[in-house]
């Protein structure tokens, strides 16, 4: 027997953040037959922007009004972030399961003096808040990515069930021992060639790094992310600057260009304090290449013990960089393999299964 599952999400966004990556793996999963028992029933999502009146009708009466009106004939609805918990209609009548990233604006916290998530909210989005936990109540399961976010959602939603079931890559198409790509241009020069990914978010602690290669000669820093801040930058290069960090700003890339980085790039420097999941660690594993993770939830999950650092310690993060060795690496290789594609896919087979 083969479920139909209702696939539900606000905004149709692509895969180049967190967010859309992880739905649009979990689509082609289904789609694939790799979820074994389950198929794609249907994908309910909404073109981007609006106005603000119109964004705030589509996301709280016609959105989740639609999502209702699909679920005649549907075995399963599933929402694939917790950002979209308001969609689960009262009193649905199947079952329904919600993939939890984190919980950063749900709960925000202050972290190595970071603020993590919105620490003072508007009034409409209190609103929107007060929604969303009050959908991740009603859901009968809660799919979370690492167990840190397991923890958490124990902590504020004891009596939903949860699970971890943590995220997963193709790995073939990744590795440079079954699908080599040719270096990119901008990885040519000569150098230890390091890549920072991602947006410019404080929690990222895109500064840390930088203040991290201070003094190191021939280290070069490329800035990988399409969602860029121009204040941001600004302020990322003046500091880059002010220690002598060579900083490349390459912005947005092509998925295969960034692939090609993995593969030919000396290290990942990842000094984040706060992740879902955190995707590019383990892409730059896949890829063969060195991390240098900070030792905090959810991202020291991924790596090997050896890849993480003292979260505050600037010091340690310079010696660890300095010593980091060039060339593939063939353990990053090995770990990566825990989290193949086919492995989540085995894994939301059995979440599902439970709800039934």
């Amino acid at each position: 027997m083969v479920r139909d599952v209702l696939l539900a999400r606000g905004g149709a966004s692509g895969a180049a953040s967190g967010l859309g990556r992880a739905h649009h793996d979990l689509v082609k999963a289904l789609d694939s037959d790799k979820i074994e028992g389950y198929a794609v029933g249907g994908v309910i999502e909404h073109e981007l922007g609006g106005n603000p009146a119109t964004r705030i009708n589509r996301r709280w009466r016609s959105h989740p009004k639609r999502v209702r009106n699909s679920l005649p004939m549907m075995d399963l609805l599933h929402i694939t972030d917790q950002e979209q918990a308001h969609l689960i209609p009262e009193n649905c009548p199947i079952p329904v399961s919600v993939t939890v990233h984190d919980l950063f604006h749900l709960f925000p916290r202050v972290a190595e003096g970071v603020e993590v998530g919105e620490q003072k909210p508007g009034k409409v989005r209190m609103k929107d808040l007060e929604k969303l936990r009050a959908g991740l109540a009603r859901s009968d399961l809660l799919i979370c990515d690492s167990n840190t976010t397991l923890m958490e959602v124990k902590e504020h939603f004891p009596d939903v069930n949860s699970v971890c079931v943590p995220l997963g890559l193709a790995l073939e198409e990744r590795s440079p021992e079954s699908n080599p790509l040719s270096k990119p241009t901008w990885l040519e020069d000569e150098g230890k060639h390091l890549l920072l990914v991602g947006s410019e978010e404080p929690r990222k602690r895109l500064d840390f790094a930088i203040r991290a290669c201070r003094g190191l000669s021939g280290v070069i820093l490329h800035k990988i992310g399409a969602e860029s801040n121009s204040d941001a930058e600004k302020q990322l290069k003046a500091l880059a600057a002010a220690h002598g960090v060579d900083l490349r700003w390459q912005g947005r890339v092509s998925e295969g260009e960034l692939q090609a980085a993995w593969q030919h790039a000396d290290g990942l420097l990842f000094p984040s304090i706060a992740e879902g999941f955190g995707y590019p660690p383990l892409e730059a594993m896949a890829g063969g290449c060195r991390v240098l993770v900070a030792d905090v939830g959810s991202a020291n999950e991924i790596p090997l013990t050896a890849s993480l650092l003292p979260v505050d310690n600037v010091m340690a993060w310079n010696r660890a960089i300095k010593e980091l060795p060039t060339g593939r690496c063939p353990e990053s290789l090995k770990r990566a393999e825990e989290f193949s594609s086919q492995k989540f896919a085995q894994n939301m087979a059995k979440a599902f299964d439970s709800l039934f």
